[in-house]
């Protein structure tokens, strides 16, 4: 999607279409050849699908300039699946050749009246359809422009490249995010892993019978590139964002629009609805419909008649094909997403399903992270697999909070008695602190022990639920193991270490470098 400053305008109603006789001729132009050579039901409905696609671009807002794109919603519109939405959307796709047909043979038979009521028909069919299209694009639109931002606050501008090379050359579908999931998660953690293991940034102990290999997951994010940036929001996330406003206003417009979806979307798969319910009707409500909806509620309501130029189900329909749109290309991407991660077990692909959740930065931010540090545990899973017990990889997770965060509570009267039993210093981390509490319960206890005041105990909670977590690898070498395989433990260890960087190999000899003999 084109990049557009937030300043600018978000998606609008603008209709640059051809007028009615002239797309009615080009339909036309498509299916009488067609007819004439008898071309198989399917043939003729893709090449008419293509046809009106083609000739309706100019009224979808927002349709995408990137050829591959564009052949991915028109893949979507003509390629048949079994996908519940794909399946409404086929019957809607169907009914246009045969109106078209109907309206071409009472035309030959200058059937006035009927010509009227099936030209009324065709023109309503064809709206459907453009809304469904115009869901299609807002959902595709939201999905890659809101990875543009991620990539871009995360990897810096070549990142951005990259990932715009990947969308110039891939379909929205399986090909498209396995790309992605290569080059910004499994290449990248491999470059990262190489980088920390050159660098030394691990921590190395020894504990009893274990040596102890750590990596921080805040080293390997600092791998990700020296100078992320920000870019500008484009048309929709402009649209998105003013659709989403917790304004009294915009509430009420999805209020309606989501009552009328929970109708009309009623075929779908209780999970899927549930699922992807609230992310539809906000790509609805960046289309004027949600407010001609609105608008012929609160008329019907107040016993008037509604002043929008489509009766009330009319407009209902025109909501729910909109949806089926983003829908269906929501779903379809997230299978594809999750396809593309078939490398991960199915606790974390069930982890990964459960953080991809709306269509907000954050969200993708979430799985981003949680893909990175997958990757990093696999990585090094990989190098443990022939080693059976005697090495162990595990994972750790500490809550923390930005000391200004800590110092404000003062205030509040956090003395620093206080704060040392809550907190402790992150030794990696010189601007956090670490909760010493482990759990909730453990939290609560401890203020009721340091007998904190209610406002205090709930700024305590407050920075406890919002905690960002310092996570940690470990590589955990089992010696009483290693001794049971192998009479020379030293030499084994520091094999291992040597496996997972935490000492490098000597440099090999250059032939022809050996010392010349003395004169």
């Amino acid at each position: 999607m084109d990049e557009t400053p937030a300043a600018q305008t978000p998606p609008t109603a603008h209709d640059a279409r051809p007028a009615w006789s002239a797309r009615l001729e080009s339909y036309l132009a498509v299916l009488r050849p067609l007819k004439a050579k008898s071309a198989l039901r399917e043939v003729l409905e893709r090449e008419l699908l293509l046809c009106f696609i083609e000739v309706n671009s100019g009224g979808i807002s927002e349709y995408p300039m990137l050829a591959t794109q564009q052949q991915s919603i028109v893949n979507l519109l003509c390629r048949r699946s079994d996908h519940p939405a794909d399946s409404v959307l086929r019957k809607l796709a169907g009914n246009f050749p045969v109106l078209l047909n109907r309206l071409d043979k009472e035309t030959a038979a200058a059937d006035q009246a009927a010509m009227e009521q099936t030209t009324a028909l065709l023109r309503n069919t064809e709206s459907l359809l453009v809304k469904s299209v115009q869901g299609m694009v807002f959902a595709m639109g939201l999905t890659t422009d809101n990875f543009e931002e991620l990539i871009m606050r995360h990897f810096g501008a070549p990142g951005l490249s990259q990932f715009a090379e990947i969308l110039k050359n891939n379909e929205f579908d399986q090909g498209f995010w396995r790309e992605f999931v290569e080059r910004f998660i499994a290449q990248h953690v491999a470059e990262g892993y190489e980088h920390l293991t050159r660098a030394g940034k691990f921590h190395l102990s020894k504990d009893g019978q274990t040596v102890v290999v750590r990596y921080l997951f805040d080293d390997v994010l600092a791998t990700l590139h020296d100078s992320p940036g920000e870019i500008e929001q484009t048309r929709v996330q402009t649209g998105f964002a003013k659709a989403s406003a917790p304004t009294p206003e915009r509430l009420a417009v999805r209020k309606v629009v989501q009552a009328c979806l929970l109708k009309g979307l009623g075929f779908l798969p209780g999970e899927m609805l549930l699922e992807h319910l609230e992310s539809a009707a906000l790509i609805v409500c960046m289309d004027p419909v949600a407010e001609s909806l609105h608008r012929s509620m609160q008329a019907r309501a107040a016993g008037q008649e509604a002043q929008e130029k489509h009766p009330l189900p009319f407009l209902m329909e025109q909501a729910v094909a909109l949806a089926l749109g983003a829908v269906l290309v929501l779903s379809k991407s997230r299978e594809d997403f999750l396809t593309a991660l078939g490398s991960l077990r199915s606790d974390e692909l069930d982890a990964v399903r459960a953080l991809a959740q709306g269509l907000s930065i954050e969200s993708l931010e979430r799985v981003l992270f949680f893909l990175l540090e997958s990757a990093f545990v696999g990585l090094l899973r990989d190098k443990a697999r022939d080693e059976g017990a005697k090495v162990t990889i595990k994972t750790a997770a500490l809550r923390r909070s930005p000391v200004p965060a800590v110092d404000a509570l003062a205030s509040r009267g956090l003395t620093r008695i206080r704060k040392s039993q809550i907190w402790l210093a992150d030794p990696t981390r010189p601007d956090m602190l670490l909760f010493k509490t482990r759990t909730p319960q453990q939290l609560v206890s401890i203020m009721q022990v340091l007998q904190l005041e209610e406002p205090l105990q709930a700024e305590v909670r407050r920075l406890w639920e919002g905690a960002p977590f310092r996570r940690d690898f470990l590589v955990v070498i089992d010696l009483a193991q290693v001794a049971r395989t192998t009479q020379n433990v030293k030499a084994k260890l520091s094999e291992l270490l040597l496996k997972f960087g935490a000492i490098q190999a000597p440099p090999l000899p250059v032939p022809g470098a050996a010392e010349s003999p003395q004169a």
